[in-house]
Parts: structure tokens; sequence; C-alpha cells
């Protein structure tokens, strides 16, 4: 999909981009890491919040292309890492990160796993960000995203969980979840 020569990312709503940050209190010098970042348009608009940032792709060709759209923009790196497949990165180790951000890709992680895998990752207050589309609701019938009982599911063994709609249908919701030690 990404050796397309015409492949380009969706924009981002400036409210979702407003949302997250209220919802995460990301503040600046904070360490984030965006699981499954494609051409890194999510990992970069992060980065303009003055977050570190790194995205993770399993695709080379993606993280290529997303070197050279945002090899300018502050603290911003891209690493081709397959989650499901590879070792955890080295620099992923306990309590080194403030910040999972997972946007549209959960669906295609092996989600118990890499729930287990982000709650080490995650420092004591650290938070899973995780957007998606909601099965149900989706009025095209595309098969994407998770279904409800999935989502609500997510919620279990975390202190705290958050959740929004990021567009007026509720065709795709966040959830945050901190403090992944109950």
């Amino acid at each position: 999909m990404y050796a397309e020569p015409r492949a380009t990312f969706a924009p981002i709503p400036r409210a979702e981009i407003g949302q997250f940050q209220d919802r995460v209190a990301a503040g600046a010098g904070k360490v984030v890491i965006d699981i499954g970042t494609g051409l890194g348009e999510w990992a970069c608009r992060m980065s303009r919040l003055g977050l570190v940032v790194t995205g993770y792709d399993y695709s080379a060709v993606a993280i290529e292309k997303a070197r050279r759209l945002h090899h300018n923009h502050g603290p911003l790196t891209f690493e081709v890492h397959d989650f499901d497949a590879d070792a955890i990165p080295g620099r992923l180790h306990l309590e080194s990160v403030d910040v999972v951000s997972c946007r549209h890709v959960l669906q295609f992680l092996e989600v118990p796993r890499f729930i287990a895998d982000a709650r080490r990752w995650l420092r004591k207050d650290g938070v899973l960000h995780i957007t998606t589309a909601v099965t149900e609701k989706l009025r095209d019938g595309r098969q994407i995203g998770l279904p409800e009982e999935q989502i609500r599911e997510l919620a279990r063994g975390w202190r705290e969980c958050d959740r929004y709609d990021v567009d007026p249908d509720g065709e795709t919701t966040a959830v945050v979840l901190r403090g992944p030690y109950t």
C-alpha cells in the first residue's frame, strides 16, 4: 500500500489532536511511542505539541516515506518494527514511556500481548491512548476497527478509563487508559 506513489495520509482534524492533548495531559518533553505510525502524520502532530515521539511501523516503505515527509519536525524519529513478530525494541523497557499511542491499528495486533507489553513500558501514571473505529457504528458496513464489546474490555485492569467520540457520529472512538497499575 505504501509503495504506491500517491500514498498519502488522511488529514487529522484539529479537534482530534486537541482532544488528545486535553485527555492525555500531553506536556512538553513527555516520551511517546506511536504504534503503526504509517506515514507519520499523527506522530508529527504529537511532536508539534513538544512531545518526544518515536513512530513505529512494520512497513519499511512507510517508515522511509515518514522520514522524508517529517524530517524537520521537532523531536521525532521513525523506526521499522513489527510488534507481533519482532523482539521488543531495546529502547522500550520497564517504565520508559509516558504515552503509548495506537491510532487505527489495534485491530491488526495481537491485542492481549500488545496490552501486556504496553503496561510494562508505561510509567506509573502513563497513558495508553487507543483510537479505533467502532465496527457496529460504521454506516458503510466496513468490518474495520473493533467491536463495542472488545472496546469496553480494554478498560479491565487499568486505574482509570476515559472514552470519548472522535467524530460526531461515534463511528470513531478514543479510549484513554491511565495508570497501568490498579
